[in-house]
Order: C-alpha cells, then structure tokens, then sequence
C-alpha cells in the first residue's frame, strides 16, 4: 500500500505532536514557573510581615488603653503619685510566657499627669483637671515604633462614684 504525499506529511505531524516539547520550550516555562514562585514567595513574605505589624500595633492599642483605663479608678490625688501609677513600665507582646524568655517584643512605657497647658481650657478647670500621657516604645526587628494616648482625668470625676459610691 502506497501512501499519498499529504498522507504522509499529516502522519509525520502526528508523530512530532507526540513527540513532546523542545528544550527551548521546557527552558522558557522553567522560567516563567521560577519566576512566578519567587513571586508568590515575596507575597507571602510580604504578608506575614504585614500581619505581625499590625499584631503588634493591635497589642500597643491594648497596653495603651489599659493604662488609661486604670485612670478612672484612681483618685485625683493617686494621679501623681508613683506607687499607683509607675513613670515607668514594660510589658512584653505576651506575657504569660515572660517566665520561658518567650514573651516576644517589650514594649516600654512612660506615664506622664500633668496639668494642662495654659489656654488650652478656662482657668477655673484646668487647675482641676490632669493631662494623662501614655506613651509606648518598641523595637521590632530593627525598626523602632512608638504611639501615644491621652486622656483628661477631673478632680471630681468618676473615680468619687466608685471609691465613695456617690
């Protein structure tokens, strides 16, 4: 049996179909493949940064707005005085593991009453009124953060309600 020309060249395509994929085109998707798994490698890399940052400005929000909170239980008097409120103070990202060195990031604090600039209220309050700062200072990795919050604490605030239950 004798094979047509046209017979014989969609036979010969045939067989190169099947054949495979040239050494050019396995280099060609190699490299497309190798760049695209960088590529997934930066994002996933770029996302868990993404998400201890913001774990540990989550926590810096917690410790400042605890400090301030404990503000409205203390007397005016308590304010300024060291023993209730420390100038100074750690807390570590999680401290119950304090005790195995595993706590993570230390955030250092100050704790600042101070009476209000002058103008920035009528006279007849700001003498009975106190400027709480809470500030925060950590470093993560090698970048140093800090926030900062403030509230305002009155001489006859909330605090004669709880202690005197008026």
């Amino acid at each position: 049996m004798k094979l047509t020309r046209n017979a014989k060249i969609a036979q010969n395509k045939t067989s190169r179909a099947a054949s495979g994929f040239t050494l050019v085109e396995s280099a060609v998707a190699l490299s497309i493949g190798a760049v695209m798994l960088t590529s997934l490698y930066g994002c996933f890399a770029s996302g868990f940064a993404t998400v201890k940052t913001s774990r540990e400005n989550t926590r810096a929000t917690q410790i400042l707005l605890s400090k301030l909170e404990s503000v409205r239980l203390c007397t005016f008097d308590q304010l300024t005085n060291p023993v209730y409120n420390p100038r100074t103070f750690s807390v570590s990202f999680d401290p119950k593991d304090d005790a195995n060195n595993y706590g993570g990031v230390v955030y250092n604090g100050t704790f600042t009453p101070s009476l209000p600039e002058v103008g920035s209220l009528p006279e007849s309050y700001r003498t009975n009124m106190m400027l709480v700062t809470v500030t925060l200072n950590w470093t993560s990795g090698q970048v140093q953060h800090s926030r900062k919050m403030q509230t305002y604490a009155a001489r006859d605030g909330i605090s004669g309600f709880v202690s005197v239950g008026q």
